[in-house]
Formats: structure tokens, C-alpha cells, sequence
């Protein structure tokens, strides 16, 4: 492929016109297609071992990685982008030696049976070449002619046993694999790869057949003690432009099941314990497996949410991320992808939704304002300083996927406020007090994966509602998460006054080194009954230096031109107002406040699908940095997940959501007890 693009260059510090061409494992470049014609060329760029990225919030740029150097192209439109995206994956694919294999669902049986069936064929058409140098000996040839053929044959057949073996090995992995496969079937399909050595006899010399026979009892080691082929591994090119003045450096910058390939690995030498854990999970037997923690204060554990830095993933799990980079392509939907156990977060989805109300005093500071505008401005107010809580660690992990009937429930109390002593009789945790903020939320869908959430204060009539959808995709240095979906919060004082809210996307950033997270996209804040409104945009750190964690926006009225309110700042920090005809002034600083204490019903007395139960051996294996234990019982709960889903479809069963239910508006999901609608406190 060739053709023209936009490359950033760091001698003038912007676009240039470049005509590239790709050809074999490298990207070539020219000042113009002319120049390319004259071979006059401007700089090339290695793919072997490459890595395409795009930026999920711009539609024309993407970057090629390679060696920790970053070179930052832009194409005409999103078309141009993803064609050239698609080309330089096949290319890098094809000259790293990862090729992508098969489709995504494609699992681990079925790879070794394909990569069983190479060899044999293999195998077939090195046997069919010893026969035909058979033959070639048999005919009129000199001594010295005959010596080279014999050498040959029995170099050929040295090498045709070690493939025997390879084969052989291939199939022991399979049968392991794959349990209804008989071991009658570990048997080659050739028929002539059942003679045994002395069969041949009369047609090799006797030099040859001690040779061969020595080769033989060497062949029957394990596969373990061929040696490397280090010759054949591809060589690191000293320089990956050859125009170093252009080099833009930016140091900042069914399921593909990579769980299980990093249990696997690990688990290599957990032997037959390893094969009992496999065992266990398959029948779904959790309460039957010993997770090593029934010491353990779960309680404890999950008030501390203190989280540590994934560590630099090439260097510590770099055969997981290959795994990833040889089965995924650039804007893959990521929906089918299990990912490594250790880029979890000790909590779950649901949990997280819950944080966004830790600071309780401002999601009711709405209440009791008389004006419409000031109303609309503490509504952004409590949105803009929740999102620090619910990401406050920074860490590029992520909350465990809820699965389909998890439930988590909390509540807070308001600091400096003194309770009423009046206890409600529903809602989200009957019994609590009305001036206690309650929290509910529900996985109310697996396929898409769909989260619905609640919460209110009875005695300040307000109450928020919400159902996120999250969508994930590939990147290729980074992971997006969409939050498709919206809130609607509630103020039932003032004649059910609604104000409707949308979510950023997520970004897990620098995959390939230290991640890091960030929000970015567009959001809108609007209530239609007072025709208020906000645009809100969480800026992405730019490609070309610039910080991260940044915001602006405006808060608007329908028919006015200028905006009341312009706000700007960084979300995990300080955010600034300035009004139309005013000096600027402090908006929102999250860290000014710390965040209350959200209480929950002790882990061991909730219910077997609420979150902190359900994920508690997973979270206490985290804690104390047991992956492989983590990942074992992970692994539980999803293939629970499985075989439940599995019951349902062969009954002809359909799920209903305990606490939500769908309403007349096309995806969104209602709290079924909710303020105004249910006839008790």
C-alpha cells in the first residue's frame, strides 16, 4: 500500500506532507510521490515488532510505537485512518511472528489441533522427499554420489524422528486440552510413518544407521533439551529512522481468554494441584475449594482501597500482552476478552458507581436554592467533583465485570449532620435513617453488559437514577471504555425538576509500559424545565506535549448567546468559574474535602450476589498479591456465570432483574421503588 499522509516532525514542530509506501517490514516515506518514483527517499520506519495506536477521541491520527519511539501520522478522514491502520496490523503481524490465528473465538484445543495438522503435513512431505532420494540412490550413481544420498537420507531421517516427537507432544497437549479425545487417536495419518528404522535398513549404509540410531535415543529426550534456534530470531535494527531529525519522542506517551493464558503459565508448575483447581471450577464446586483465606477479615480488607501501580507490563507479563497484540486488532470491540487477573482493581463495577456519591453534603446541596440557574450550577458543582472519588487512585486498573444479578448496596451519612431518627420502611436499604444518602445498583444485563444504579435522600426529596452501558475497544497502545448510557437526577421538591446527565469515556493509556488512566470526550448537564444547560468536555492529554486530566466547559440558557459560567481546570484537582461579568474564582477543588465513609451490611451477612461477597476470595488474593489464587477463584464465578446461562437457554428461561425495570424510553432502566413512585417512606 502507498499513498499520502500527514506525519508530525519535531525539526518544525508540525505537519508535513509525506508519501509513504510500506514494503516488506518497513514503512518508507518521501517528500512527495515524485521523489518516491526517483527512489530520492526521506526516512523509513522498522514494523517488526511495531505497535499502531489511535487516539479514540480524534478520528484521523494514529501513532506507530516501536522501541519506545512514537511517530505521530494523520490521514484525511476516519476511512483513510482505519485503512492504513489495517495494513500496517497485517504488516507488523506478519513480521513479528505473531500472526493473528484464526478467528477471536478460536480457543486453545482448536489451535493445537490446527498447529497439529501443520506438522503432520509436514511430515507427509518430508517422508515423501526421503523416498524420492531413495529412488534417486537406487538408480546408475557414482561411490561419491552415493556417500552425499546416504548422508542425506540419514540426515533426513533424523530430522523426520524429531518431528515424530514434536507431533507426538502435540497431541499429548491436545488430549490435555481437550478431555473427550481418545488416546487410541495419537497416531500419525501417513502410512508410512509407523515403519520403524530397521525397515530401511538395506537402504542406508552402516555408518548411517549407527548414526541415525544414536540420533534416535537422542530424539526420545525432552522437547525441553532441543536447543534454540537463535539464529532465526529476528535482530533488532539498530535505527528505526533513518531521518533522526523527524523522530517525534513523546516519553510520555467465544473469548480471547487472557486469564487463563496467564494461569497457565504460571500454573505450569503447579502440577497435578493445578489440574484439581481446573476440575473444581468446571463443576462450579466453590464452597468445596480452599482459597486460603478463611483467616481473613474481609471487612478490613475491603476498606482499603489503596491501590498500586500495575509496574511496567512489557517487562513483567510481556507474553500475556503478545498474546493480546497476536489475537485483537486496532477498534476491536474488547466485549469478548477476558483480561489478565492482575490489571484488577480490588472492587467491583457496581461498587465504583457508588463512589461517585462519597461526598453526600454536595449531591444534596441542590435542595433549598431558589434559582433555577444557581440549581443548575450546583448540579455541575456535585457532577464535576464526583468522578475524582470514583478514580481517585490514578491506577490504569479496572473494577471486576459485574455479572448478571449482582447487586451492591451502601449508604452514607452526611458529615456535621445530625440523623432524624426517622427509618424508612423501603427503598434501597430499608431501616436507614431519611437524612442518610442510600445507594443501589443492579448488573441488570450480561450481553451488552449493563449496569443500573440508584440513589436518594427521602428527606431532601432527591434522588439520581442511571443505567451505564460499557463498551470497550483496542486501541492499540490504549483500552477505551464508553460509558453509553445516562442519569437523571431528581428534585422532587421542586415539581420533579429533572436534570439529565451523560458519562466520559475511560482511557487505560500506555499499555505497553506503565499504564495510566484518563477521562476524555464530551458530556451534557441538561434540565428542560428550566432550559438550563452545560457542555462539558474532559480533554485527553495531547499527542504533542500538554497536560492530562483537563476540563472546560460552559453552563448555558436556551436563547441566550453567551454563556453564564465558563469553567476550566483538571478533574483530579482544582476546577475554576468564571461567570459573564465576574473575576474568576475557585469552582471545585476535590481534594479539599475527604470523602465519607460509605457503610455496608458486614460481608459475610449480604447475600451470595452481592458484590463484596461474591468477589471477596478474589479480593483478598489481590491484596496479598496472590494472582494465581485470584484468577482461580475469578474463574469460579464466571463459569457459574456459564452454566447458568446455559440452564436458562435449554429451559427456555428469561432473566428479570430483581430491582430494575425497563421503561417506554428505548435503553434506559428504572429503580422499581423509587421516590414518587413507591407509597411508603
Amino acid at each position: 500500500m502507498e499513498g499520502p499522509l500527514s506525519k508530525w516532525t519535531n525539526m518544525v514542530h508540525g505537519w508535513q506532507y509525506r508519501w509513504f509506501k510500506i514494503e516488506n517490514d518497513t514503512l518508507l516515506y518521501y517528500t512527495s510521490r515524485e521523489k518516491m518514483l526517483k527512489g530520492q527517499q526521506r526516512g523509513q520506519i522498522r514494523l517488526t515488532g511495531a505497535v499502531v495506536g489511535i487516539d479514540g477521541e480524534n478520528n484521523s491520527l494514529f501513532t506507530i510505537t516501536v522501541e519506545g519511539k512514537t511517530f505521530h501520522m494523520q490521514g484525511r478522514d476516519l476511512r483513510e485512518r482505519n485503512q492504513w491502520v489495517r495494513i500496517l496490523e497485517n504488516s507488523i503481524r506478519a513480521s513479528s511472528g505473531y500472526a493473528k490465528n484464526g478467528s477471536v473465538g478460536t480457543t486453545p484445543a482448536q489451535h493445537f489441533k490446527q498447529k497439529t495438522e501443520e506438522a503432520n503435513e509436514f511430515l507427509k512431505t518430508l517422508v515423501d522427499k526421503v523416498k524420492e532420494l531413495e529412488q534417486l540412490k537406487n538408480g546408475e550413481r557414482i561411490a561419491d554420489e552415493k556417500k552425499t544420498i546416504d548422508s542425506l537420507i540419514g540426515a533426513s531421517n533424523n530430522l523426520t524422528n524429531n518431528v515424530k516427537h514434536a507431533i507426538i507432544y502435540l497431541q499429548m497437549a491436545q488430549a490435555r486440552l481437550d478431555p473427550n479425545m481418545k488416546t487410541e487417536k495419537l497416531m500419525f495419518t501417513h502410512p508410512d510413518l509407523d515403519e520403524k528404522p530397521s525397515s530401511r535398513a538395506g537402504t542406508v549404509s552402516d555408518s548411517t544407521q549407527t548414526s541415525s540410531h544414536q540420533s534416535n535415543t537422542q530424539s526420545e529426550k525432552p522437547l525441553s533439551g532441543i536447543q534454540h534456534l537463535d539464529h532465526l530470531k529476528p535482530q533488532r535494527a539498530e535505527s528505526y529512522a533513518s531521518s533522526d531529525e523527524e523522530e517525534f519522542y513523546d516519553a510520555d506517551e467465544e473469548l480471547i481468554d487472557l486469564d487463563k493464558f496467564e494461569s497457565e503459565k504460571i500454573g505450569q508448575e503447579a502440577g497435578d494441584s493445578e489440574q484439581r483447581g481446573d476440575a473444581a471450577i468446571m463443576s462450579s464446586d466453590e464452597d468445596g475449594y480452599d482459597f486460603g483465606d478463611s483467616h481473613e477479615d474481609f471487612d478490613e480488607i475491603y476498606n482499603n482501597a489503596e491501590e498500586h501501580d500495575i509496574g511496567n507490563v512489557q517487562q513483567e507479563h510481556g507474553s500475556v500482552l503478545m498474546h493480546l497484540l497476536s489475537q485483537v486488532s486496532v477498534g476491536m470491540d474488547l466485549t469478548k476478552v477476558t483480561l489478565p487477573t492482575f490489571i484488577l482493581e480490588r472492587r467491583s463495577l457496581l461498587e465504583m458507581y457508588a463512589d461517585f456519591f462519597a461526598h453526600p453534603d454536595l449531591f444534596i446541596a441542590t435542595n433549598g436554592i431558589d434559582s433555577p440557574e444557581k440549581r443548575m450550577i450546583s448540579v455541575v458543582r456535585y457532577y464535576l467533583n464526583a468522578f475524582y472519588a470514583a478514580r481517585k487512585s490514578g491506577v490504569a486498573k479496572k473494577p471486576y465485570n459485574a455479572i448478571l444479578g449482582e447487586t451492591f448496596r451502601c449508604r452514607y451519612t452526611v458529615p456535621n449532620d445530625s440523623l432524624s431518627g426517622k427509618k424508612t420502611e423501603s427503598g434501597p436499604w430499608p431501616g436507614s435513617d431519611e437524612k442518610q444518602l442510600t445507594f443501589i445498583a443492579e448488573q441488570v444485563s450480561h450481553h451488552p453488559p449493563i449496569s443500573a444504579f440508584y440513589a436518594e435522600m427521602p428527606s431532601e426529596g432527591i434522588s439520581f437514577n442511571a443505567h451505564i452501558y460499557t463498551k470497550s475497544s483496542f486501541l492499540g497502545l490504549s483500552i477505551g471504555v464508553a460509558s453509553i448510557g445516562e442519569g437523571v437526577l431528581t428534585l422532587h421538591n421542586y415539581g420533579d425538576e429533572q436534570y439529565t446527565i451523560t458519562f466520559p469515556s475511560g482511557y487505560g493509556r500506555s499499555i505497553m509500559s506503565t499504564p495510566w488512566f484518563e477521562f476524555g470526550g464530551k458530556v451534557k448537564v441538561v434540565c428542560e424545565k428550566t432550559g438550563y444547560y452545560a457542555d462539558i468536555e474532559f480533554l485527553t492529554k495531547p499527542f504533542f506535549g500538554g497536560k492530562p486530566h483537563r476540563i472546560q466547559g460552559t453552563i448555558c440558557k436556551e436563547g441566550v448567546k453567551k454563556p453564564i459560567l465558563t469553567v476550566r481546570g483538571e478533574w483530579n484537582g482544582t476546577m475554576y468559574a468564571k461567570p459573564q461579568n465576574g473575576e474568576e474564582y475557585v469552582f471545585v477543588d476535590v481534594k479539599s474535602k475527604p470523602e465519607v465513609k460509605k457503610e455496608c451490611v458486614p460481608v459475610m451477612q449480604q447475600g451470595k450476589r452481592e458484590s463484596r461477597r461474591l468477589w471477596r476470595h478474589v479480593t483478598a488474593a489481590l491484596l496479598r498479591n496472590r494472582i494465581q489464587t485470584a484468577t482461580t477463584s475469578k474463574r469460579f464465578i464466571e463459569q457459574r456465570q456459564r452454566k447458568e446461562a446455559k440452564e436458562r437457554q435449554e429451559s427456555g428461561e428469561t432473566w428479570t432483574p430483581l430491582l430494575f425495570d425497563t421503561t417506554d424510553k428505548d435503553g434506559e432502566w428504572m429503580y422499581k421503588q423509587k421516590l414518587g413512585v413507591r407509597k411508603t417512606l
